[in-house]
């Protein structure tokens, strides 16, 4: 995780800020599960409307073309394990050494290490190891919501390029939180569990977990363990992927006797997963600058969230911040700071249209300003 906003270089700051703004704005975006046959279908009414019949032939393979490149085909019937030919990548080498192990054939969206160690105390990484900037997500519990979903965003130094090894990352850090940054969240995977393999085909990304045979949850924290993996897999590959779920290398009908995984698990709705609040950056344990921009996203009555700031039990700053869309919609907002140097905790939280409830949803993040 980036801890330390004025120890990165200029472009590695921008391309984190740009992550993460992406990142927040394809959470708000629902994909329908039928989205693809609709563009297949106005894609062949359209070229049946416009395109000469000697043509129809060379169109037909080009319009196939360009789906298979751009959302893929629909994929074979489920294995239970990684398919023949499909991206993979095994347990981690123990070597902090940069390894050139099999990947999926994209490269690293993040790409070389620009200056800086990829992690908190970490040593300075080799020359041209690949270094990635990831969403991980955690499970706090909500106020009134009940286990809800927050998310961080971690530098990891990965082992390989493409898709496939920074997934072992992500969800490595996600079944570990070794380097989870607010003490308010946490993993509910059973201590232990780690990432055997992660391959990809398609749309469908296959994580194979050992150490995870058993964990003493209810329906509802069985439920958001599932959806951390989800949301992590799908903020990393991005769209709505289908996972393909293996424990110690075999499928599991009903994990942990609660949730049915017999298919493909995909991510929920926004509006029943993630908490209602989240800020976005900075981040829980940031240093920053004594200007700085606040980012929040939720969904909040009449977009409205209010953001305050505190030093000790001493509030210094209290505002409106207004989102660009309300519930149930899912909107964010940004205020700018100034304070001077000091240790702060920032706030934000929507406050109640029901009388006597007070506060909703507080999330807060201790931050340095210098």
């Amino acid at each position: 995780m980036d801890t330390d906003h004025d120890n990165q270089p200029g472009d590695a700051r921008t391309a984190d800020l740009l992550r993460r703004a992406l990142h927040t704005e394809a959470d708000r975006t629902d994909v329908r599960p039928d989205g693809l046959a609709a563009i297949r279908g106005k894609i062949d009414a359209h070229r049946r409307r416009r395109m000469p019949a000697v043509l129809l032939g060379a169109a037909a393979a080009t319009v196939a073309a360009s789906l298979v490149g751009v959302v893929g085909c629909l994929p074979p019937v489920p294995q239970p394990g990684p398919p023949s030919g499909a991206a993979s990548v095994g347990p981690a080498p123990t070597s902090g050494a940069p390894t050139s192990g099999p990947t999926d054939g994209s490269t690293d969206r993040a790409g070389p290490a620009t200056g800086g160690p990829p992690t908190a105390g970490a040593a300075g990484q080799q020359a041209g190891t690949p270094v990635a900037t990831l969403p991980v997500y955690y499970v706090g519990a909500a106020d009134g919501d009940g286990l809800r979903l927050y998310r961080e965003f971690h530098r990891f130094q990965l082992t390989g390029t493409g898709v496939v090894a920074e997934l072992r990352a992500a969800l490595g850090e996600m079944l570990t939180a070794a380097r989870l940054a607010d003490p308010d969240y946490r993993t509910l995977w059973p201590a232990g569990a780690t990432v055997a393999t992660v391959w990809t085909q398609y749309d469908i990304v296959g994580v194979n977990i050992t150490g995870a045979g058993v964990a003493n949850l209810d329906a509802a924290g069985a439920a958001a363990a599932v959806q951390q993996l989800a949301w992590t897999v799908a903020g990393v590959t991005g769209g709505d992927p289908r996972i393909r779920l293996l424990l110690d290398g075999e499928p599991v009908p009903r994990l942990w006797g609660h949730v049915d995984t017999r298919d493909e698990i995909t991510k929920g709705a926004a509006l029943d997963t993630l908490a209602m609040l989240w800020l976005i950056d900075p981040q829980h344990g940031d240093t920053v600058g004594r200007t700085f921009t606040v980012h929040l996203a939720g969904s909040v009555h009449e977009a409205t969230a209010q953001l305050r700031v505190r030093q000790g039990e001493k509030i210094v700053h209290q505002r409106y911040v207004t989102l660009d869309a309300g519930a149930p919609g899912r909107g964010e907002g940004f205020a700018e700071l100034t304070l001077p140097p000091g240790d702060y905790t920032i706030e934000a939280y929507e406050e109640s249209m029901v009388e006597g409830e007070g506060e909703r949803h507080l999330v807060d993040a201790a931050v340095t300003v210098r």
